[in-house]
Formats: structure tokens, C-alpha cells, sequence
């Protein structure tokens, strides 16, 4: 019993410490990450019938969706924000309809649509790094 409590304060410390390190860039990622994370936790809970651990990890899911929604930076491309304000907001309306059809295909699918972005996300990190240093050396 505390040797699970003890695990639980120190994965909280180390994901504050990776937090207060991290990158704008890298929070987006971690975003995904606890994203896909917690929608693979409600999959396999609705599976093992665990409803009350599906609820949880669905409510923290569309929480990380409600934060990428207010993260997107309209201003810088406004085609692009709007795509993935609609996109987030597809998901939010799939998760919530997989969870209370207990629908696994539901999960499937908005992890494959939110696993494509983090992928896209993933691989313009080496530009962003880029920028970043030409700025701080500039």
C-alpha cells in the first residue's frame, strides 16, 4: 500500500519537473501523450467492465481536448486553428458517444485521428528546436 502511494508522489514529482522544463512544443506533445494515454485506459477498462475506471480516464481525456482547443493559436493560421477546433471537437463528440455506447471502435478511432496530429507534431520538432536556438543566439 505505500510503496503505491510512494510510486504515485514520485511519477507527480517527475511530471512537474518534466512540466516546468518543458517547451512550449514539448507541453503540446505531453498534451498528446496524456491524451492517448488515458483513451488506451478507458478502451481497456470498458473492456474489463470497469465503467467507473472508463468514466475517469474519458472525463481526463476530454479535458486534454478542451485544453488543445484553447492552446490553438487562431492569429498564426487561421485555416489550420480552425481545422483543429473542429477536429478536437469531433473527438470530444466521438469519445463521449464510445463511452456511453461502451463502442471500442469509437476509442480506435479517435486515437488513430489524434495519433496522425501527434505525428505531424512530432516531426516539426527539429524546426522548432531550430528557430528556437536562432532566436536565443540572434
Amino acid at each position: 500500500m505505500y510503496a503505491n502511494a510512494y510510486a504515485q508522489n514520485y511519477r507527480q514529482i517527475d511530471l512537474a519537473a518534466e512540466v516546468e522544463q518543458a517547451t512550449p512544443h514539448r507541453l503540446v506533445a505531453m498534451l498528446f501523450e496524456g491524451f492517448l494515454a488515458h483513451v488506451a485506459k478507458a478502451k481497456y477498462a470498458t473492456e474489463a467492465g470497469q465503467y467507473e475506471l472508463k468514466a475517469r480516464n474519458v472525463d481526463f481525456a476530454m479535458n486534454i481536448l478542451v485544453g488543445l482547443k484553447g492552446g490553438l493559436n487562431k492569429e498564426a493560421s487561421p485555416e489550420l486553428g480552425e481545422r483543429l477546433y473542429e477536429l478536437y471537437d469531433y473527438c470530444e463528440r466521438r469519445l463521449l458517444d464510445a463511452s456511453a455506447r461502451r463502442d471500442l471502435a469509437g476509442f480506435d478511432e479517435v486515437d488513430g485521428l489524434i495519433r496522425q496530429i501527434k505525428e505531424a507534431w512530432d516531426a516539426i520538432e527539429p524546426q522548432v528546436a531550430a528557430k528556437q536556438a536562432t532566436a536565443l543566439a540572434g
